[in-house]
């Protein structure tokens, strides 16, 4: 059997012209390449060059065995590819998320009941999330709506609910609750990666300008030094102690309120029972919270 880096340094030759310029690419000496030339020739039993004084170039046999040689190292290529895709994929749990807040939390729980295995997220739209549980790209994902029963198997895991996070000298901070539309117009801090409530604020303010941060230490800093209102949600408030004076009060439109869902395909259902049963108390917590 020819050995698959004579064929590489075929290639590399018809692609440098030269036999000095493809060991110089090669990093090999040139008599180096010429005698893996003459070896290929041999194995082949065919003469793959015309050879003159000072220049040798393939012939059209040589030109030939290149193009098959070129692809024969594309296949050799994707076949690696494929192989440590697959290795990949054995070794790691891809998760999409329709909002990074879980993220901590969920790693947190997979890491521990799926010691060895490298867990990946993402945050990305729920659109998005559902696709790529079809097409295997994701093995779990969270959701904030309930996806089709026929096609996956979903558990809820969480809830939570959006307020807006005011300065006690804002004319607003007396309100018991307030819709988005009472704030349109008016400038906000916000965080970059939201996920889904991104969306929700624009949609609902459509007039409103909102200054992004990359980092949440830097968000905070910001909060606690401006009187910029801003957004947080009960789950961050429960999980975090803030030093601010700031007013937290909820807003009210119906989509302010969500509830996220582990999902997997069906067919995925035994693989992640032990993640669902982690889950299974709190999520009749929330069902009877629904209620």
């Amino acid at each position: 059997m020819i050995e698959i880096h004579l064929f590489e340094q075929l290639v590399a030759f018809a692609s440098c012209g030269t036999l000095s310029a493809a060991a110089e690419e090669l990093h090999i000496s040139q008599p180096a390449l010429s005698r893996s030339m003459q070896r290929l020739e041999e194995e082949l039993g065919v003469q793959l060059f015309d050879r003159q004084k000072s220049r040798i170039t393939l012939n059209e046999i040589g030109e030939l065995t290149v193009r098959h040689a070129r692809n024969l190292l594309m296949q050799e290529a994707s076949m690696i590819e494929q192989i440590r895709e697959l290795d990949r994929k054995k070794r790691t749990i891809f998760l999409g998320f329709c909002t990074p807040v879980l993220i901590p939390d969920f790693v947190s729980l997979l890491s521990g009941l799926y010691e060895g295995m490298t867990i990946s997220t993402e945050v990305t739209d729920d659109i998005d999330l559902v696709q790529r549980l079809r097409e295997n790209k994701y093995q779990l994902a969270i959701l904030h709506d309930k996806p089709d029963e026929n096609e996956f198997f979903s558990l809820p895991v969480e809830s939570e609910h959006l307020y807006v996070f005011l300065p006690p000298a804002h004319p607003l901070a007396d309100a018991v609750g307030l819709y988005l539309k009472d704030l349109d117009g008016q400038t906000f801090l916000l965080y970059s990666q939201i996920g889904f409530w991104d969306g929700l604020c624009r949609r609902e303010m459509p007039n409103a300008r909102f200054l992004l941060q990359q980092e949440l230490n830097v968000l905070g800093e910001l909060i606690e030094n401006s009187a910029l209102p801003a957004f947080t949600t009960d789950y961050v408030m429960k999980r975090t102690q803030s030093r601010s004076d700031r007013i937290a009060i909820p807003i009210l439109d119906e989509e302010a309120n969500v509830t996220y869902y582990c999902t997997c395909l069906k067919s995925e259902k035994t693989k992640f029972r032990p993640v669902f049963q982690s889950f299974s108390k709190n999520s009749s917590a929330i069902r009877n919270e629904q209620a």
